[in-house]
């Protein structure tokens, strides 16, 4: 009588710690990225937590003046949980029979398909950001890197880690600003740190290319804790046996949702490379044109879209619906944004962010409500 054995088997239990071991191994952000365990064990998939608007700069109060006070205000924000899940399929001939050992590779690509999407999650996250946060330039350098950490303000000290692509860096060793890895410290956020310039620890990332969707090239310095990865449940694996195939299924799958928690302490150095058109999501990102009480055209741009150095928003209002602008061409009938209630004809009110040569790069329409 012939004895099946473990050794004849796939232990899910094995194969989970094999995921487990290798899980995050493949995620570029994570040193960057606080991790958020609120939501294990917990009911429910989505987070809420408070995002506070500055309540600006203080004034200049003469002797017995008077302090006018402000207003502390506050957006709630969301994010729900989504599922990451993989699977493969392993025969009995290629378990037995195959060269090296294809459960614990499978387990292995496995981890990493799920890292995979995670981390370009949280790229997403740092391409989503506004243009407040952008530094505008056309090439990499250290002198364009130190430009870029000015919009970090007072905070500009302190660990920052500088995201670019192969050809960044190779443009960067050649810059008498760089500080190679031999001459850096050993406390280090990101071990694979290929150098640094101006305080940013260089480190390269074939994530860091042209955006199709943003229609920007952008290589971004963080900070640690811009990031977060709110954690539902770790890699969960289960394992399905087709008899009548002879073979097994491994799924695995990971619930967590990363997001972009704090954009102070991320700064891009962005190229723009087309026109995005912003319509669609315009509402949701806090773009309004509001007819007033007295029948003129109020225009809020939200504070993440304030323009960057060398661009400026500018606006035209008529009775179409199609975004306005074409990329690489000067739109001269664009006007400044107003800061006050303006008389305007027409139903739709279409914003450009236009650069010192007003050539729009980004572009929306807004029905005036």
């Amino acid at each position: 009588m012939s004895t099946t054995l473990t050794s004849n088997l796939i232990i899910p239990e094995v194969v989970s710690d094999l995921i487990d071991s290798n899980l995050g191994d493949g995620i570029t952000l994570l040193p960057l990225a606080e991790q958020d365990d609120t939501l294990v064990g917990q009911p429910g998939d989505t987070l809420k937590f408070p995002v506070f608007a500055y309540i600006g700069k203080a004034a200049v109060v003469a002797e017995n003046g008077q302090i006018i006070p402000g207003q502390l205000t506050a957006s709630m924000k969301s994010v729900t949980v989504q599922k990451y899940a993989k699977a493969i399929s392993i025969s009995d001939e290629a378990r037995l029979s195959g060269y090296g050992d294809p459960v614990g590779e499978g387990s292995r690509q496995l981890a990493h398909a799920l890292d995979h999407a995670v981390d370009d999650d949280l790229f997403q996250c740092l391409n989503d950001m506004g243009v407040a946060r952008k530094f505008v330039s056309g090439d990499v350098s250290a002198d364009a890197i130190a430009d870029a950490i000015t919009l970090f303000g007072e905070d500009a000290e302190g660990s920052k880690v500088f995201l670019t692509d192969a050809k960044g860096l190779a443009t960067l060793r050649k810059d008498p600003d760089f500080v190679g890895r031999g001459d850096m410290g050993e406390d280090l956020v990101m071990h694979g740190a290929k150098g640094e310039v101006w305080g940013c620890e260089i480190v390269v990332s074939n994530k860091v290319r042209e955006n199709a969707q943003v229609k920007e090239k952008n290589y971004f310095i963080v900070k640690p804790g811009a990031l977060r990865l709110v954690n539902k449940q770790g890699a969960l694996v289960e394992i399905e046996r087709e008899p009548e195939f002879m073979r097994d299924n491994i799924y695995a799958s990971l619930h967590c949702v990363p997001y972009l928690y704090d954009a102070s302490k991320v700064v891009a150095l962005t190229q723009f490379t087309g026109l995005q058109s912003l319509t669609e999501n315009a509402a949701a990102l806090g773009f309004k044109a509001e007819k007033t009480a007295d029948n003129k055209l109020k225009i809020t741009i939200p504070e993440d879209w304030n323009a960057p150095a060398g661009y400026h928003w500018g606006y035209k209002v008529n009775s179409s619906a199609v975004d306005e602008g074409a990329y690489g061409s000067a739109y001269a009938a664009a006007v400044e944004i107003p800061t006050e209630p303006v008389e305007y004809t027409g139903s739709y009110c279409h914003l450009m962010l236009l650069g010192s040569d007003n050539k729009p790069v980004k572009t929306l329409t807004l029905y005036i409500s």
